[in-house]
């Protein structure tokens, strides 16, 4: 089953050439992250603060919890950085994980992302530039397997939350679980 895209994604594909961008966004979730999810953009349209001087993009990306409509939800801060997202591979007998490289923001943020037990969740979507509330494209449910890199640049490889770790046979098809299989 494919899923749709927007009327102007479409004509963005099938263009020659297009001047709007696709965006990627992130929210990373952890519960170290003492002033909420980190959210990060891979464009910097929009100028967030002049104090430190910051640039990102605006988007209600990530908002879907709150009870209000979405024309009634706040746009929040995605903070631009340099990032690359690699796609997950297609190799037989292995977890599929996604690569992000991140170039640093905060030295405190990489700190809690490398040194805890606790795997950090992560959403990533991706939007056009000039439509930064529409989400074309959503992967969510993602949980960090690795982190390697240094202060400069960090790699945070995702894989979908406990993919492989269930047990097998999960469960046994026995008379007393499933009484209608045994007739």
């Amino acid at each position: 089953m494919s899923r749709p895209i927007s009327l102007n994604a479409l004509r963005q594909v099938d263009a020659l050439a297009s001047d709007d961008v696709d965006v990627f966004l992130v929210i990373l979730d952890h519960p170290d992250l003492v002033d909420g999810p980190l959210r990060i953009s891979s464009d910097l349209a929009v100028r967030l603060s002049a104090e430190p001087l910051t640039y990102g993009t605006l988007s209600r990306f990530g908002n879907d919890d709150l009870p209000a409509g979405p024309e009634k939800v706040t746009p929040k801060r995605f903070y631009y950085t340099g990032m690359l997202v690699i796609p997950p591979d297609d190799e037989e007998d292995t977890e599929p994980t996604s690569r992000l490289v991140l170039d640093v923001l905060d030295s405190d943020i990489v700190g809690v992302l490398t040194s805890t037990t606790v795997p950090a969740k992560a959403r990533i979507a991706v939007v056009k530039a000039s439509t930064p509330d529409l989400v074309e494209l959503e992967t969510s449910g993602l949980q960090l397997k690795n982190t390697s890199g240094d202060w400069g640049q960090i790699v945070l490889q995702f894989s979908m939350e406990d993919l492989y770790d269930e047990p097998f046979p999960a469960v046994r098809m026995t008379k007393e679980r499933f009484p209608g299989l045994h007739r």
